[in-house]
């Protein structure tokens, strides 16, 4: 199952500061200009994207695409999955200078690669890792890509971990979902303290039954919340609209 673009959080901060927008922000010129999407940069507030770009790129054209929906949108953070080429993801970042980039290297011809993207004027990316190396089934050997990074805009400033994961697809993938979200879960209670974002493709729906919900470990948490909560159950708002496994 693929996923299309999923805006998964806008978090307002106060903005105390007057350096914001930040004096070295570099302007994103796009290589075309087809579509008219709806910006969602705020200074005033983090935005982090989740993206399954689809055995990226898929064809010629697909690295002019995707930069120019960033441009559009302009998110803080993007999480990419799904990179099958590892050159052509690093012409893509070539291209894109107001951010920095980084990826996974699995070396397998298999399981695509995780990327992550950060805007260079108000992120810093402290440090980045895989995690659960032990638990390379559960995550279909597609192990999370964790960064630590911290966003500032003035005063207002937050330090965060985002983890980018892409669990297993389809019903033969159920346990393997089950797992890896109750992982999750542990890692989010054992890390109580910190900022953790959980993004990516999680090929599931939040809102089925516990005994049919693959995520169920992190949907009962109480320390975890889905943004896509207030839009659970509308077909209207699928990312991946085609066929049986419309979600």
């Amino acid at each position: 199952m693929h996923k299309s673009i999923i805006l998964i959080l806008l978090f307002h901060l106060l903005l105390m500061g007057q350096d914001c927008p930040p004096a070295d922000t570099i302007q994103v010129s796009p290589p075309q200009d087809l579509w008219g999407i709806p910006n969602k940069n705020n200074w005033n507030g983090l935005e982090v994207m989740t993206w399954n770009v689809q055995e990226f790129p898929t064809s010629s054209n697909t690295v002019n695409y995707v930069s120019e929906i960033i441009s559009d949108i302009l998110p803080d953070i993007i999480a990419f999955q799904e990179i099958s080429d590892i050159p052509d993801y690093e012409n893509f970042a070539s291209m894109n200078p107001a951010y920095n980039f980084i990826h996974t290297n699995y070396g397998s011809e298999v399981n695509p690669d995780l990327g992550m993207a950060v805007r260079s004027d108000c992120v810093e990316i402290v440090n980045y890792t895989t995690l659960f190396s032990s638990e390379g089934w559960a995550f279909a050997y597609r192990y999370p890509l964790k960064a630590e990074l911290q966003w500032g805009c003035g005063e207002a400033a937050i330090t965060i971990q985002l983890i980018n994961i892409h669990m297993k697809a389809f019903d033969e993938g159920f346990n393997q979902r089950l797992v890896a979200s109750q992982v999750l879960a542990d890692y989010i209670q054992n890390n109580i303290s910190e900022n953790i974002i959980v993004a990516g493709d999680f090929n599931d729906e939040i809102d089925d039954p516990e005994n049919d919900n693959s995520l169920w470990p992190l949907v009962e948490d109480q320390n975890s919340y889905f943004t896509t909560t207030p839009i659970a159950g509308d077909n209207y708002y699928n990312s991946f609209p085609w066929g049986m496994y419309a979600s």
